[in-house]
């Protein structure tokens, strides 16, 4: 950016705030409330927006959408309320997905309230019913990590309506999801896999305990998430194809980066060859040597199950 020169929100004239935008999120906030019996308790303390060990991913769509509610460039919202991060996906060996996702305590929460609730996350939508959906709402109940989260200390209802809601989002989420992925990084899904740095990152994490070649044990009981990404922001973030997301998110201040994002949206093709590639063809990269090396895998086990 040159000199001082101030870039326009995206909701300004100037701009010609795109009209799908403002209509999907709409159609999103609909549905968000459709058929819903879900309500959460007055006496929440709100430990799924402060806790750092719950990562929220986050789209492109949320992104844009939090710059059209405040009224500001993306480029303004995105430092201080975004980062790039990893994901676990409930996985237990060396493989994270790379994502923007919020940072924690989630800086849009004021005064224990969604400060951009019409335009929240797409996963904060589906928390905690999507659960419910997928038959995974008692398990979730039981783990420590979900015992002060007021949700999970009383059934849910869903109904059939609802249900098929979720299932809605749920596949809109996908495509937010692939379509923000290849936008920022020019893949899909990308993975990483640490099972080569066990070494470096147990130094890392202070850790006494000694793991051989083949990565016995439990890995996320070794090390921490917090020391697998903040390796990844400091040693691998500046690698390609994770170097250029803050130039991305300087682009889509442009109308020429909206309307490269708006046809990828609208890009049914590329989304059906991203949907392809899946869990059976995901590009997975490894970091040796300060270099970064993908091939297509498998993440289905028992190939990638405790290395």
């Amino acid at each position: 950016m040159e000199g001082s020169k101030k870039i326009p929100a995206i909701s300004s004239q100037a701009m010609n705030p795109p009209q799908w935008l403002a209509e999907y999120l709409r159609h999103r906030a609909d549905l968000a409330s459709y058929k819903s019996d879900f309500h959460c308790d007055p006496a929440c303390t709100r430990p799924g927006c402060k806790n750092r060990d719950l990562q929220i991913p986050v789209s492109i769509i949320d992104l844009l959408g939090a710059a059209l509610h405040r009224d500001q460039s993306v480029s303004a919202t995105f430092p201080g309320t975004y980062t790039l991060g990893l994901l676990s996906n409930e996985r237990e060996d060396w493989i994270r997905t790379v994502t923007l996702r919020l940072k924690k305590p989630c800086p849009f929460l004021e005064n224990d309230r969604c400060s951009i609730y019409p335009v929240r996350p797409l996963p904060c939508i589906l928390f905690p019913e999507y659960l419910v959906n997928e038959g995974k709402f008692e398990a979730h109940a039981r783990q420590d990590h979900f015992k002060d989260y007021l949700c999970f200390q009383r059934p849910i209802p869903l109904s059939p309506e609802r249900a098929q809601v979720m299932t809605q989002l749920k596949a809109m989420w996908r495509r937010e999801s692939l379509i923000s992925s290849f936008f920022l990084f020019n893949h899909g899904c990308c993975h990483l896999d640490f099972s080569n740095l066990i070494q470096e990152l147990s130094h890392e994490a202070g850790g006494q305990r000694e793991t051989d070649s083949a990565g016995e044990g439990e890995p996320m009981r070794i090390i921490p998430h917090r020391v697998l990404e903040r390796f990844f922001l400091q040693q691998i973030a500046g690698c390609q194809p994770f170097a250029e997301v803050s130039e991305k998110i300087h682009y889509l201040d442009t109308r020429e980066g909206q309307g490269e994002f708006r046809h990828l949206w609208q890009d049914d093709r590329l989304m059906k060859k991203l949907r392809q590639c899946g869990d059976d063809r995901a590009w997975v990269f490894r970091f040796a040597q300060g270099k970064l090396k993908a091939q297509r895998r498998s993440l289905s086990p028992p190939e990638y199950k405790y290395y």
